[in-house]
């Protein structure tokens, strides 16, 4: 196994709860949120030039839209929303089971579908795809939807429920959108997986929340590198750069003791490195 050390952030943004990290090849530029802060954070590479824009409500995650802009999905539903502008447009009002579900990770698959996932008590929240206008279940029973993605030969479907500590694989017919054969993938004895991204050589990435670490795995789930992080909580990673060549990670600063914030100045921050390995672009939504 690899073991790579990061000492320090690239940026410094002191999130509450970071999340939802998107390359945007369109801008040249990375996008992430804070959750419960409600927040949209950018930052440009080559000029390390930031922004970070209010949407007034929790916003759980953000994908590329065929319209030049964005969707997010935010606590009251989906929204089509323009960073030039900081225009929302609200689309598709969303009202959910319970109120403390809220939505939490999200992904544009290759046929231009967006699957978001909600999290809440245990086994109350979904995994969802837009599909002809409307919300529709592809995965019930969760408690944390977090980290998807699809191999690059379009046969499996990963797949993260947090509070199950376990990553799960499942077919998939990417035409239909229909999974069958779930699997353990990949199961933690120590920390939590998160975010998960796919790169180019088809290795799966996550990251392991209250375990101070980014993990490679392979297609076999065995671990080829890890990432040590200065923070506890490490929350999802995205390829970025000209290149695809970055690997960008956010981070938590919530819950964590004033004690052991002191001690995690880089908590909430953006940490970066160049794994060896490049990632994949990412999907774009297929206009609604």
């Amino acid at each position: 196994m690899k073991q790579i050390e990061i000492q320090e952030s690239i940026i410094s943004c002191q999130d509450i709860l970071g999340e939802s990290p998107l390359w945007d090849h369109r801008r040249n530029a990375l996008f992430w949120v804070d959750i419960d802060e409600g927040l949209i954070h950018s930052f440009k590479l080559e000029t390390k030039e930031t922004k970070i824009w209010s949407i007034n409500e929790k916003v759980g995650c953000l994908a590329m839209h065929e319209d030049g802009g964005f969707i997010l999905a935010t606590e009251s539903g989906l929204s089509l929303w323009d960073p030039e502008s900081n225009l929302k447009n609200f689309f598709l009002p969303f009202k959910h089971s319970r109120p403390d579900n809220l939505f939490n990770d999200g992904k544009i698959d290759p046929f231009g579908r967006f699957w978001i996932g909600t999290k809440g008590p245990q086994g109350t929240s979904n995994l969802w795809t837009l599909q002809d206008g409307k919300l529709v279940v592809k995965i019930s029973g969760l408690s944390i939807s977090n980290g998807l993605d699809w191999s690059a030969d379009g046969r499996f479907f990963y797949h993260t429920d947090s509070l199950e500590h376990t990553i799960y694989r499942y077919d998939i017919n990417l035409e239909t959108a229909e999974l069958s054969n779930r699997i353990v993938f990949y199961k933690t004895e120590n920390g939590t997986p998160d975010g998960l991204t796919i790169d180019s050589d088809g290795n799966i990435w996550t990251a392991i929340w209250d375990g101070w670490h980014v993990l490679q795995l392979s297609p076999a789930g065995e671990v080829l590198t890890e990432i040590r992080v200065p923070v506890q909580r490490p929350t999802s990673i995205a390829f970025g750069g000209e290149d695809l060549r970055s690997l960008f990670i956010t981070s938590a600063s919530e819950g964590i003791s004033p004690s052991e914030r002191e001690a995690q100045p880089f908590a909430g921050d953006i940490f970066a490195i160049q794994p060896g390995v490049a990632g994949r672009k990412a999907s774009i939504a297929k206009k609604l």
